[in-house]
């Protein structure tokens, strides 16, 4: 028996906006995958409920667009990682650090303090981590609680 099984389409959305959150540096729209799939822009924005049923994305309320596809966010934040190619936006200081992680790529990070709007700037290196930066991170909701509201959080 094959352990590797087909993906779903499902399946196959995730990795598809995945894959393209990495190379271009944001989220596809449903046009993007609509044209991806070979489907409807209708058809494109079910198939992004379904991922996020599977708690892979997080949906805007009012378009059905992609929200967050986590670490990434499809919106400009405070938190802003660049990488040789690429930059990307993250959701939280979380995130920021777990992009380059998540990639596996050495990045500079451009961020801002929550409580001063101070700016801040972290190296990270590939292979050894974070390698420079000062600050405090500080989780105001605790991880457990995160989902309850992540746009808040």
């Amino acid at each position: 028996m094959n352990a590797f099984q087909p993906l779903d389409q499902v399946d196959a959305a995730r990795v598809f906006v995945y894959s393209h959150t990495a190379d271009d540096g944001l989220p596809p729209s449903s046009a993007t995958i609509a044209d991806h799939f070979g489907c409807t822009a209708a058809d494109a924005l079910e198939l992004l409920k379904a991922v996020a049923a599977r708690k892979a994305l997080t949906l805007d309320p009012a378009t059905g667009e992609i929200w967050m596809a986590p670490p990434f966010s499809a919106r400009r934040t405070a938190f802003q990682v660049h990488g040789d190619r690429t930059s990307w936006w993250a959701n939280c200081s979380w995130d920021m650090l777990g992009i380059p992680a998540t990639l596996g790529v050495s990045a500079r990070i451009e961020a801002h303090c929550g409580c001063c709007d101070e700016p801040m700037h972290i190296a990270v290196d590939a292979q050894r981590g974070p390698v420079s930066g000062d600050g405090l991170v500080h989780f105001l909701v605790p991880a457990r609680q995160w989902y309850r509201d992540i746009g808040f959080t």
